[in-house]
C-alpha cells in the first residue's frame, strides 16, 4: 500500500477540480422548446431522401472546419471528396453511399455506417412541433440591423415572407429567453427563403445561440449562408429537414439540419460550423485532466 503524501494530494486535487470544470462545461439538454432528439448530437445533419429520390450531401474544401459530428442520413450520396477538417465523427446511414469519394482528411472520431433513420425522423418531428407554436411576434420580413427583443421566456417570431440580410441582426434577451424564428413562406424550391450574406448576428443580454432555432417546416425554399469574414457569425440551429441548405464561407455557431426529400446539404469553401454550447473547452480541459492524471500515476508508480 502507498501513502498519499502532500505531493500526491495536490495533483489529485488539481485533476478533480479540472474534471469538475469539464463536467460543468459539458453540453446540457437542449435549451429549446422542442426536442431535437438524436439530431442534437450533430453540427451538420443531412436528413436524406428515399429509395426513388436520393439526397446529395457534401462537406468539403480544406479550409472548411466542422467542430462537431456530421451525419449523412438515409438514401443520401456523398457528392465530393471528404477533404474538410471534421473534429468529430462522420456518420452515414446504412442505405447511403460514400460514392467512391476519397477521404482526404480522416474525421477525428472516425467514419461509421449506422442507422440514422431515427435521427431523420427526430428532425422532422422537431420542425413540425416548432411550426405549431403560437407566435408572440409576427413580421413580413426581417430588415437590416433590426433588433428582436425577448420577453423573458419563449419568443416565437413568425416570418411570413423571405428574408435577405447583408449587414446585421441583433437578438436581445436574457439567458432564459428562447427564440424560435418560424418561417411560413410558401416559396417553392429553387428560391432561398433565408439568405444571410456577409452579415453578423449580435446577441445581447445573455441570450446564447443554444436558445435560438430557425425553423423551416415542410417543403419550400432553402437557406443560404455565405461570404462571411472572420468576426462575422450567425447563431442557432437552422432546422430545415426537407429543404436545401448551403453554407459557402458561412460561420455558424449552432447546427445545420436539412437536405431531406431529395434536397441537398452543401457546406464548403472555408465554412466554419461549431456545435454549441460546447465550443471545445470541455475537450481541452478533459485533455488537461488526463495529463494530470497521467502525472499522478507516474508518481504513484515511483512511490
Amino acid at each position: 500500500m502507498f501513502k498519499l503524501t502532500q505531493k500526491l494530494i495536490k495533483p489529485l486535487v488539481g485533476v478533480g477540480s479540472c474534471a469538475a470544470l469539464c463536467w460543468a462545461l459539458t453540453p446540457s439538454a437542449e435549451a429549446l422548446p422542442v426536442s431535437l432528439g438524436a439530431v442534437e448530437d450533430y453540427a451538420i445533419f443531412g436528413v436524406g431522401g428515399t429509395v426513388s429520390m436520393v439526397s446529395d450531401f457534401e462537406v468539403y474544401q480544406s479550409g472548411t472546419v466542422v467542430n462537431g459530428n456530421v451525419g449523412m442520413g438515409p438514401y443520401s450520396v456523398l457528392t465530393h471528396n471528404l477533404d474538410a477538417h471534421i473534429n468529430g465523427r462522420f456518420d452515414y446511414d446504412n442505405t447511403s453511399s460514400l460514392n467512391g469519394q476519397s477521404i482526404v482528411f480522416q474525421p477525428t472520431g472516425g467514419i461509421h455506417q449506422i442507422d440514422l433513420s431515427g435521427a431523420a425522423a427526430d428532425a422532422r418531428n422537431a420542425a413540425a412541433a416548432a411550426a405549431a407554436l403560437v407566435p408572440t411576434q409576427t413580421f413580413a420580413t426581417l430588415t437590416e440591423d433590426q433588433v428582436i427583443v425577448g420577453n423573458g421566456g419563449l419568443n416565437v417570431i413568425r416570418i411570413t415572407g423571405d428574408v435577405t440580410l447583408k449587414k446585421g441582426l441583433t437578438i436581445q434577451g436574457s439567458a432564459s429567453d428562447m427564440f424560435v424564428f418560424q418561417f411560413t413562406s410558401g416559396t417553392g424550391d429553387g428560391h432561398d427563403v433565408l439568405t444571410l450574406s456577409g452579415m453578423s448576428m449580435t446577441l445581447v443580454g445573455g441570450v446564447t445561440g443554444q436558445n435560438i432555432l430557425w425553423n423551416f417546416n415542410g417543403l419550400g425554399g432553402g437557406i443560404d449562408i455565405q461570404s462571411m469574414a472572420q468576426g462575422q457569425t450567425v447563431y442557432g440551429t437552422f432546422l430545415a429537414p426537407d429543404r436545401d441548405i448551403l453554407s459557402d464561407h458561412g460561420i455558424v455557431q449552432g447546427r445545420l439540419v436539412g437536405g431531406g426529400s431529395g434536397n441537398e446539404v452543401s457546406v464548403h469553401s472555408g465554412s466554419e460550423i461549431t456545435l454549441i454550447p460546447d465550443g471545445g473547452s470541455t475537450v481541452a480541459l478533459l485533455g488537461l485532466a488526463m495529463l494530470g492524471l497521467g502525472a499522478v500515476r507516474r508518481k504513484l508508480q515511483l512511490s
